[in-house]
């Protein structure tokens, strides 16, 4: 897709708006269509038979806005809930009214992108983490969606190049999306993506890295320039990030691995952008400037004042689902499930 077709895709949520305007172009084109058959009907009457045709037309492009507006109308999962308020640092500082685009956007990626096990287990609280990495970097995308994903596999743990995890070889990857057959879809660790959430300061996140790339790729090329990044923001960032790449940078702060080119660098960044905002902001304005811009997001200013721990749910505290149970004898065991031991 073109990187014009790309910013004007559907928007995951579904607004009054845009509810409307799919509701006239449905009417619009299905009207034009069964004036069409009625024409042709008057030379031709068996051509009345064609007539459902319009209705089929009009249910086709209503489909996915009808769909997701029902999707939006549904209650979010206690569990997923108690995950995101247990493991995710980012939605707790979020006030209601972002919560609430964060739920429906997740909701609705839950709904249409499929999360499968592959010899592992995936609960509530894995599917609700990969939710929320796909959700954290899209919150400033308003007319953003996952359009290429179709499926995120869940490894049971790091993979090779034959996305095996099993047999000879390294097997050192811990996320990456799907080329040629793969195409479509993405595969992640599970203890990579749970290990993830458990540090929210480490600015490792593979969840966060692998969507990261996809946002890259929505104007049909993995280039580290994402279709969000404006004329105005895409040459300093191309020029910055090829003096880094030539020059191997300071690397102060910054995983070696996003030296690799120029997506990489893309993708590690914005770990770093969504974990340790004031850090990044702090060692480089410029380059914290930059990926504001193209993510539409200011996270230092999200995660200011916030203290130590700050707003976790605690094991005696009431249950964030309104079970009225505390925390320890409701969700914690459900969301405790999926996380790793501790060693």
């Amino acid at each position: 897709p073109s990187r014009l077709s790309a910013l004007y895709a559907t928007p995951m949520l579904v607004t009054p708006e845009s509810n409307q305007a799919n509701r006239r172009w449905a009417i619009g084109i299905s009207v034009a269509l069964a004036l069409l058959i009625a024409g042709f009907a008057t030379v031709r009457p068996w051509a009345l038979f064609a007539l459902p045709l319009a209705w089929a037309v009009h249910w086709w492009m209503r489909r996915g806005t009808t769909r997701r507006l029902k999707v939006m109308a549904s209650p979010f999962p206690d569990v997923w809930e108690a995950a995101l308020q247990t493991h995710v640092v980012y939605y707790r500082m979020l006030d209601e009214e972002q919560r609430e685009g964060f739920r429906n956007r997740m909701k609705i990626f839950l709904d249409e992108i499929a999360v499968t096990g592959i010899r592992t287990e995936v609960d509530e609280t894995t599917r609700a983490l990969v939710g929320a990495s796909a959700v954290i970097p899209i919150m400033g995308l308003d007319d953003f969606e996952y359009s290429g994903l179709g499926e995120v596999l869940i490894y049971p743990g790091a993979f090779g190049a034959d996305y095996q995890t099993d047999g000879e070889g390294d097997k050192n990857t811990l996320g990456m999306i799907g080329l040629n057959h793969l195409s479509g879809v993405m595969i992640l660790s599970k203890p990579s993506l749970l290990a993830g959430f458990s540090n929210p300061s480490d600015k490792r996140n593979v969840g966060i890295h692998e969507f990261a790339h996809l946002v890259d790729k929505a104007d049909g090329e993995v280039d580290g320039v994402p279709v969000s990044a404006s004329a105005e923001v895409t040459e300093p960032w191309v020029k910055w990030v090829g003096q880094e790449l030539q020059s191997e940078g300071t690397r102060a702060g910054i995983d070696d691995y996003a030296y690799t080119n120029e997506a990489e660098y893309f993708a590690v960044l914005s770990e770093y952008f969504f974990e340790k905002p004031a850090q990044l902001q702090a060692k480089n304005p410029k380059l914290y400037a930059m990926l504001r811009k193209m993510y539409h997001q200011d996270p230092k200013r999200l995660f200011r004042g916030r203290r130590k721990r700050r707003g976790k749910v605690r094991r005696y505290d009431p249950c964030p689902c309104g079970s009225g149970d505390k925390f320890k004898h409701c969700c914690r065991r459900k969301t405790m499930r999926g996380m790793p031991a501790k060693p």
